[in-house]
């Protein structure tokens, strides 16, 4: 597979936003340089941690939106550092974007800054299962997380999803996200854990369903193994997505699955590709 940056970014998907910011105080007016006050800040796993100055006494941390004039959460007296969860797998939200900062007031004023980091997903391969379903591996490509919102899996495959890059896609009329982590990946709680890529990681992947099973009846011709291609499509759970096509053969005698459908038994995977 050949890697497309940020391919066809979906301008169009939104961010479900929730605030639950503490009561805050209104901020000085006097403006602080932010080197003066922030010492950096990274992502880790599902939070966002923001370091200050060890000679600065902050009073009061606040997350929020600038494009959205929402605040999300305020901490009072944060000490060296603060801790904002901005990825909430069990309802799908991610607080990334392009326009997140945080808010300091200190004792001299106060002072902004910028956070936000641009949300990529990677599928590095799509493989057929013998059942049907599709193993996938996604990488977070940039130093934020990915939260995966929803997978789909369309073009030349016997069982497509609606291609979620569509105008007329609706995502809340897709029940869950499509997938499930698998291997080290698999959830450990209902949290869905399994749906956030750390920064720069890779995570493994199973689909809930089987883009590779046929509904409507199988026959020999359909697993002669030529090479079709298919498109695989990310959605962020903070709006955004991406797609890459991707080549594969199925092979092997048809088999049917317990669930009534009818897939090839021996699916032969191949890498992606353009």
């Amino acid at each position: 597979m050949q890697r497309r940056s940020f391919l066809q970014t979906l301008a169009t998907g939104g961010i479900l936003l929730s605030a639950d910011c503490a009561e805050s105080v209104p901020f000085s007016t006097t403006r602080l340089d932010s080197n003066e006050v922030f010492d950096g800040y990274r992502y880790e796993d599902r939070d966002l941690v923001v370091e200050f100055h060890d000679d600065v006494d902050v009073n009061q941390a606040m997350l929020a939106d600038s494009s959205i004039d929402e605040e999300y959460e305020t901490v009072d007296h944060p000490g060296d550092s603060v801790r904002f969860p901005v990825v909430f797998p069990d309802r799908l939200e991610s607080r990334v974007s392009h326009s997140l900062r945080v808010n300091a007031e200190t004792d001299r004023g106060s002072a902004r800054l910028g956070v936000g980091q641009p949300v990529h997903a990677y599928v590095h391969t799509v493989e057929a299962l013998p059942d049907g379903r599709a193993r996938l591996e996604i990488e977070s490509q940039t130093s934020a997380p990915v939260l995966v919102g929803f997978v789909g899996i369309y073009g030349d495959v016997p069982n497509p999803t609606l291609d979620p890059q569509s105008d007329s896609f609706d995502h809340s009329s897709v029940l869950g996200p499509g997938v499930v982590g698998a291997a080290a990946n698999r959830p450990l709680s209902e949290f869905r854990t399994d749906l956030v890529i750390p920064p720069e990681e890779t995570r493994v992947f199973e689909t809930t369903y089987a883009p590779f099973a046929f509904p409507d009846g199988i026959d020999a011709a359909d697993c002669n193994g030529d090479e079709r291609t298919g498109t695989v499509a990310v959605v962020h759970g903070s709006g955004g997505s991406a797609a890459y096509t991707f080549t594969y053969r199925l092979e092997g005698e048809p088999a049917s699955l317990e669930d009534g459908l009818e897939a090839a038994a021996c699916p032969d995977t191949t890498s992606a590709s353009e």
